[in-house]
């Protein structure tokens, strides 16, 4: 455990403490916005790298020695030190005249025969089957159409009646006016977000990261 710690918190070229966090795509860089900063001006003299990754790469960097901290849905893992940030859910985001905006929450299978809009950036396909799989854990991913667009662009497809979107409840505040957001009736449509480290221990900067996000993690 030691030596993969001493392996993610190393040292950079100007001799100062460097600190590699790995964060599933933007639902964790998005939401630990604040606390990133945070850490930043209380450890202004640790380089902070923050890398957005699939989320089948973070654990095996993590448990190698390449990342001090993951982020990223999930819940205890065996063999790692693990603690629950928040939990989020699952969102339907469409135009404010599509029909199932009319409604407070919407079905599984309305659904079914809906377009989705997908982002080909930023590990759009991999939240999009994340995002599924929540809500129809045995059934394929929703009908996607791939679109080499970022968020904001995308939206404004979405806004203009061209399909739906997944979305994430921690996300909602940042979408187009113009956006109707329903959450979603299905078991699994809340999920976990949770922080990874390989330390019983954490050493200095790790613990002081690991501090911040946990004093600020929703009850």
């Amino acid at each position: 455990m030691a030596g993969m710690e001493n392996a993610s918190i190393a040292a950079n070229t100007d001799g100062e403490a460097a600190l590699a966090v790995g964060l599933f795509a933007s639902i964790c860089r998005d939401r630990l916005g604040d606390e990133l900063l945070a850490f930043a001006r209380r450890c202004p003299t640790v380089g902070l790298g923050v890398h957005e990754m699939p989320r089948a790469a973070l654990l095996p960097a993590l448990e190698a020695g390449e990342l001090a901290l993951a982020v990223m849905p999930g819940t205890a893992r065996p063999g790692l030190r693990s603690a629950r940030l928040w939990t989020d859910r699952v969102m339907i985001a469409m135009g404010a005249d599509h029909p199932l905006a009319a409604r407070p929450m919407v079905t599984v299978a309305e659904l079914r025969e809906e377009i989705f809009l997908v982002s080909r950036q930023q590990h759009g396909g991999e939240m999009h089957r994340l995002l599924s799989h929540c809500i129809r854990p045995l059934a394929p991913a929703l009908n996607g159409v791939l679109l080499d667009l970022g968020r904001a662009r995308l939206m404004e497809r979405v806004a203009g009646g061209a399909g739906l979107a997944l979305v994430c409840a921690s996300h909602v505040d940042e979408l187009d006016e113009r956006v109707a957001v329903r959450p979603v009736d299905a078991p699994g449509a809340s999920f976990p977000v949770s922080a990874y480290w390989t330390a019983q221990s954490p050493a200095w900067p790790l613990s002081e990261l690991l501090r911040i996000l946990l004093s600020s993690r929703a009850p």
